[in-house]
């Protein structure tokens, strides 16, 4: 439901959306900045709390399972509940176990708060862009959903410039009390000006599809746990192949579970609307880039070029401002030039900017990266937000949940792929240790450059599935969007 059919004033509704707006996005970039700034900290949460790298590998990863896994269940509860109190709930909750988490005197306290962080942030996600989607339309939901997509992938590289400066002045336990502040904060915001919509589409007493519910939690932590492990287990892991066939084997069962359930968790008829399939699928490459991107060239930087943390940071700074400051353009382009031409031309423009920083070697500091970072920041900005638009700009608002929760699916899978898969290619050049083995510069970094290619193919990929596969909305279905005006 729109927030302009409460009966309030113009001038009203417009200040509300842009406090609805400052909420969310705030509170996006706290899930996925507590990821980026958590990995800068690892060496000292290490030491302090006796975890190996297996330990510390698995506070990374025990965040991005239940964050992925239970996606598709937040939207459920997005769609049936409302945005509002799964949103205000995922908030709450995220700000209370990160406290927790920086009150953990042992490795298995940390891990314990960051699986419920996790879990908290997958109420978060779908019910954040649901919120932006029943609240802004026409232009003012393009450019909503710009700064949405923009803070998210400033938080991305932001990350670890913030966690290494707050690990340096007070501590790694300071990147999880910097959430209790500015978590409440966002509540008594989120629950003066959140719009109270009218209660859910669905009866509450309507049946839950149990087996879809397993089905995809059991196939979406089978796929994502072997994606974040191919590095440690390798691609001819006996194990690896074992925890993709039962990821398979249950997206299987999941699709004829939904065929046959009489309310479905993800109704698969929602990827028969137009866009939504390809735009879920350029998400997926979309969010695979940008994320290889941004870890190996952080490594790059520190290993190779020994570069401090905050350096690193730094360096990667420009390609994350043009992100951040692009994504809101693209977003008010979209009613103007079109999704399908921004997302091709931005995939075009990211593939050139790889194929520039293609050209790295050992030798390469700031200077050298600069173009080929500017590029791929320019393609990546004009291209996130249109993705975000053609999957949701046609889904009914009492769907709109799911959807959502679809599409972050698709982009966390698009996280754990790219790195593995940049890292299959950096590990066949120089397939060494990292935390028992001096970094053979040369090796590492062909390894990182052939990575860079491969990444280009992708985006040139990307591109042409935007071109052939993305239409424009009909001007019937444009005339059904909720319009705040």
């Amino acid at each position: 439901m729109n927030i302009a059919t409460h009966g309030i004033g113009p001038t009203a509704v417009v200040s509300r959306q842009w406090w609805v707006l400052s909420v969310v996005a705030v509170a996006s970039f706290l899930v996925l900045l507590d990821d980026t700034a958590v990995a800068i900290a690892l060496p000292s949460i290490g030491r302090e709390l006796g975890l190996g790298l297996s330990g510390l590998e698995w506070v990374i990863n025990i965040y991005t399972v239940p964050f992925a896994v239970l996606t598709l269940a937040g939207g459920l509860l997005t769609d049936r509940f409302g945005a509002r109190p799964v949103f205000l709930g995922g908030v709450a909750a995220f700000t209370v176990v990160s406290v927790l988490a920086g009150f953990s005197s042992t490795g298995a306290m940390l891990l314990g708060m960051r699986a419920a962080q996790g879990a908290a942030a997958a109420l978060i996600a779908p019910s954040a862009l649901t919120l932006l989607i029943t609240s802004f339309s026409g232009a003012r939901r393009g450019f909503a959903l710009g700064v949405w997509s923009g803070v998210g992938a400033a938080a991305l590289a932001v990350g670890p410039l913030l966690g290494a400066l707050l690990t340096d002045a007070f501590g790694w336990q300071s990147i999880f009390f910097l959430n209790l502040p500015t978590g409440v904060a966002m509540l008594i915001l989120a629950y003066a000006a959140l719009p109270r919509p009218r209660p859910a589409r669905r009866p509450l007493r309507a049946p839950v599809d149990v087996v879809g519910l397993i089905a995809s939690a059991i196939g979406l932590f089978a796929l994502v746990l072997a994606l974040t492990q191919t590095n440690s287990l390798g691609w001819t892991s006996i194990r690896l192949w074992a925890m993709l066939a039962i990821a398979a084997a249950s997206a299987a069962i999941f699709v004829v579970a939904e065929r046959r359930s009489a309310a479905p968790l993800v109704d698969l008829s929602l990827f028969r609307i137009p866009n939504v399939a390809a735009a879920n699928v350029l998400a997926l490459l979309n969010l695979a880039v940008m994320c290889s991107v941004f870890f190996f060239l952080s490594l790059y930087l520190q290993l190779v070029t020994g570069f401090s943390p905050t350096r690193a940071g730094l360096v990667l700074l420009p390609m994350t401002v043009l992100i951040a400051v692009l994504a809101p353009l693209a977003g008010w382009l979209v009613s103007h030039v079109g999704a399908r031409v921004l997302i091709g031309a931005g995939m075009v423009l990211a593939a050139t900017g790889l194929v520039l920083l293609a050209g790295v070697d050992p030798g390469w500091g700031m200077w050298r990266l600069l173009p080929g970072l500017l590029i791929e920041g320019l393609g990546l900005g004009l291209a996130t937000t249109p993705i975000t638009t053609a999957a949701m700009q046609q889904v009914p608002d009492e769907r709109s949940g799911i959807a959502s929760a679809t599409l972050n699916v698709s982009r966390m899978v698009g996280l754990s792929l790219g790195v593995a898969v940049m890292g299959a290619v950096v590990a066949a050049h120089w397939p060494g240790d990292l935390a028992r083995s001096a970094v053979d510069a040369t090796a590492f970094t062909t390894g990182i450059a052939m990575g860079f290619w491969v990444n280009a193919v992708l985006a040139v990929a990307a591109a042409g599935l935007a071109i052939v596969a993305i239409r424009a909305p009909s001007r019937a279905t444009s005339t059904q969007l909720p319009n705040p005006q």
